[in-house]
């Protein structure tokens, strides 16, 4: 059943579509169903927050051991995740997909920047297979400074996705002795909730 957000898609897809025998609904784009699907998933522990849709194609460079590589965007969503609503932010959650035919290419490239970070940072890349042939690639740095604590990168080739993930320092949530064990389990109960939600297709 179509819905009125959708109303103006439909009305393009006909124009520019050959005539059918029987009419299908129109679907949202596979983005949008994700996150939405994430914002139920991560509740009550987290509230998705500052939802940031990106219009169109993009781009950003990426530099390993002085070679640049261009990494093509056509389609990306982004998102915080507070701890609690009103809380601090916990992470900083991009989902991207490239063009066609690209995805292979730019794992690639994601993979050895994330491996270069953790080089010149001293610290190992900590690697997990997943369902799907998903893998999460997880750097952390050494001790609490800076405005970030952590990166990640989920390479989900099953559906052309990438899900890049920072964990913000944010007002000094990681304190103390125990702040990177801290670290650890923040990122394990953030990935813990978005992988537990059903696969969107």
């Amino acid at each position: 059943m179509n819905t009125m957000k959708y109303a103006a898609a439909a009305v393009l897809c006909a124009s520019l579509s050959p005539p059918m025998a029987t009419a299908s609904p129109v679907e949202p784009p596979f983005l949008d169903v994700l996150v939405h699907q994430y914002a139920s998933c991560v509740q009550p522990a987290y509230h998705q927050a500052e939802l940031r849709v990106q219009d169109g194609t993009g781009r950003y460079q990426i530099d390993v051991k002085g070679e640049a590589y261009t990494v093509e965007l056509q389609e990306r969503m982004g998102f915080s995740l507070q701890a609690g609503i009103d809380g601090p932010v916990a992470a900083v959650v991009k989902l991207d997909r490239p063009p066609t035919g690209q995805f292979g290419e730019q794992a690639r490239w994601r993979e050895r920047w994330l491996r270069d970070v953790a080089e010149r940072s001293g610290v190992a890349l900590e690697e997990r297979a997943l369902a799907g042939g998903a893998r999460l690639l997880i750097v952390n740095k050494g001790e609490i400074k800076g405005n970030y604590v952590g990166q990640s990168l989920l390479i989900d080739p099953a559906r052309l996705l990438f899900i890049d993930v920072a964990w913000p320092n944010t007002l000094g949530i990681y304190r103390g002795p125990d702040g990177l064990r801290h670290v650890g389990q923040v990122q394990d109960d953030v990935w813990q909730r978005l992988l537990s939600c059903p696969p969107a297709v």
